[in-house]
Order: structure tokens, then sequence, then C-alpha cells
């Protein structure tokens, strides 16, 4: 068996001692002399065991089997959503601890200039713009939170890349359209299986410690699933990621299309699964919905080509704020509100949240930013700061 058809799984013992098992459980002996990347999942600067980040002590396993393993040099990367500081980010999830205890060294992606990589044969995108630290190590680690994905069914170790992204062009991944023909995926799935054609991790570490499950990946719910996956194959990790959060991975478009194109298996079956009886450590996921509206009573929500960043702001909101928005109801009793550039049917009244709305803007309260933060959109409706002194997650 190929050592790249190893899929390696360990549960039950916390977010290290997880990461320490199934990383054992697989060859390192390539990362004996080499440089090491770890791109983790910190796109928000969130507090620890949320379910919105990578959790640090999953990191510090990674980092101490790579030393264990041989590595020359090793090196923590991101970055995170649009507006996020992503040092602020790593301190707030525990990262920059992490770092210092065992003398790596944070990178922020996006404080280098990027490389424009061409794309061959893309549905969505001939080129895109990558963050140039990416090319400075000999492996990259993609060291992802389980968690599900109102736009893409999962986010996992590959979907992980997007975090490689250079600033606003993970934005734009959400506003491309197809070039030559039409295809029934949504373009966003497209995207990323253009980015896969020529970006993978050489190894994936999925951390299912604390995921994230519904709402995801910034609005959903905590989730103490406490598994890892441990892979060099980027597909055998993503497959069996999702078949430990209880979901189909045929039901993961961006997957299938990434098999399909690189030519990857996409039957669990295809891959060495260490151990064999892995499924007791299945913790099923809630899946998002498919009608967002249907979470919160007496809301009308307009969503046409957002992005995730706006997406998950806009779960915040509602979480923290709905219950305060009971008289900006319209005429149908609802609290209308409206993210991505392609809505175009929104009632008069409508809240209008982030840039790509602007167009809108005459037809109701319009918030600018990319995207604002929640309490910026309670300000903007209410005209005053909210009562509450509650720390915001970013």
């Amino acid at each position: 068996m190929n050592r790249r058809e190893v899929v390696s799984i360990s549960g039950k013992k916390g977010a290290f001692q997880n990461v320490m098992d199934a990383l054992s459980q697989i060859d390192l002996t390539p990362i004996q002399g080499k440089s090491v990347l770890i791109k983790p999942n910190i796109g928000r600067a969130a507090s620890i065991g949320k379910g919105y980040n990578t959790h640090p002590d999953a990191i510090a396993a990674v980092i101490e089997s790579m030393k264990n393993a041989g590595a020359s040099h090793i090196a923590i990367g991101e970055s995170p959503l649009v507006g996020i500081d992503t040092m602020e980010a790593f301190k707030k999830g525990g990262v920059t601890d992490v770092a210092e205890k065992y003398g790596v060294g944070l990178i922020d992606f996006d404080a280098h200039k990027p490389i424009k990589k061409d794309i061959e044969n893309g549905r969505v995108l001939s080129s895109t713009l990558i963050c140039s630290p990416i090319y400075e190590y000999d492996i990259l680690v993609s060291v992802p939170v389980a968690k599900t994905h109102m736009h893409t069914g999962v986010t996992l170790g590959i979907k992980n890349m997007k975090g490689c992204l250079y600033n606003h062009e993970k934005v734009r991944y959400h506003q491309v359209e197809y070039m030559d023909k039409e295809y029934p995926e949504k373009t966003l799935d497209s995207a990323i299986s253009d980015l896969a054609s020529i970006l993978l991790p050489d190894m994936t570490v999925i951390d299912g410690y604390i995921g994230m499950e519904g709402l995801g990946p910034s609005g959903g719910e905590a989730i103490h699933s406490d598994f890892c996956v441990a892979s060099w194959h980027p597909m055998g990790a993503d497959i069996y990621g999702c078949l430990l959060m209880g979901l189909n991975p045929a039901d993961i478009p961006h997957l299938r299309l990434i098999s399909e194109r690189l030519e990857m298996p996409f039957e669990p079956e295809a891959y060495e699964v260490r151990p064999a009886d892995f499924r007791k450590f299945v913790v099923p996921y809630r899946v998002p919905p498919t009608n967002i509206s249907l979470e919160f009573d007496n809301v009308q929500i307009y969503d046409k080509e957002s992005c995730s960043a706006c997406l998950s702001t806009l779960m915040l909101f509602l979480k923290r704020f709905k219950d305060d928005m009971s008289q900006y109801l319209l005429h149908d009793g609802k609290f209308h509100i409206a993210i991505g550039k392609g809505v175009t049917d929104a009632e008069e009244g409508t809240i209008f949240v982030g840039n790509c709305t602007r167009l809108n803007k005459e037809k109701g309260i319009y918030v600018k930013g990319c995207p604002p933060v929640p309490t910026r959109i309670y300000e903007a409706i209410t005209g005053r700061e909210p009562d509450e002194n509650e720390p915001e997650v970013q």
C-alpha cells in the first residue's frame, strides 16, 4: 500500500493526543530534513473551544510530531477572512502561545506579495492569486477544524486551502461565473476544484476535537466530536473526515469534482484506514439548513452570491441581536436582511449588509463593510450601541 493511500484515525483522547496518535500511524520519514508550513483554519479572532478555529493543542501536536520526525524548519501561516487581523486571530485563538512554546514562526500570508498562478481548463478561473509563503516550504500541512459549511457542505483539508488565497481573492471565489458553459454545481464548488488543480496540501491533519455543526463555518454550534484524521492523501483525509462527521462524501460537490478532475479515488474502500473499526469515533454533525430563514423566526434572509465572511457575520448578528429587531419588522411581520451582490428582489425597508449590496441602498438601510461586524449592523439599524459589553467575535 502506497503511503499516500493510508488514512489514520484516532479519537476520544483530546486535541493533542488525538493528533499525536493519528500521526504515529503514518509514515513521517519524508519529513526528515524538510521545511514544514502548517496551515490551520484560523479564520476569525475567536476564543478557544468555540469550534470556529483549529484548536491550539492540535497545532501543538502537529509541531511536536514534525520536530520528532526531523523537520528542518517549521512555521504557521494563515490568511483569515477579509478584515480580520491575522496576528490578533493567532493570539486570541491560542496559536501565538503555541508558537512561542515551540519556537516556530507565525506568518501573516497577506503581508507578502502574492503570486499569480495560471489554471488550465478552469471552470470559473483562468488564474488566481496565492500567498507567496506557500511556495517557500517543502511540505504544506493542512490542519483544519472539522466544520459544516453553508456554501460547500463541509470545510476540511482541501477547502482549507482557500485560506492560502491572497486577501480579497477569497471573496472573488464567491462571485465568479462560469466561463464557457454552465454546470449544475455552485460556482464556488467549481472554483474550489479549480484551485485544487494547482494547490493541494501535502499532508492533512483534521482536528475534530471541537468542531462546528449546523450553520458553519462561523454561525453554527460547537460540537465535541473528539477525533483526528491524518493522511498524506488529501482526498482520503477529507472522505474519512466526512464519514466521522456522519456525512456522505458523495453529498459534497467540491470533493466529487476534485476526485473526477484529478482522478483521485472517491470510494472509502480505496484507502487503507487505520484502525479498521474507525466508526467507533463517529459523531454525527447537524447539517446546514437548506433554508436559512427557517432557522430564525420572523426573519426573511436574502442571500445571493454572498461570501462566507458576510454570511457568517449575518448569522452571528442574528444569533446575538434578533430579539432586539422586533420593532423593525416589515408589513409581513418579518425582519428583512440581505447579503450578496446578486440580491435584486428585496422588499423596501430591508437591511442591506456589506459592500456588495450597495446598489440596493436606496431601498432600505445600507451597512457598508466587507463585512461589517455585527455590532456595526446593530448600530446602523438602531442608531445606538448595544447594551451588552461582551467581547465580539470578529
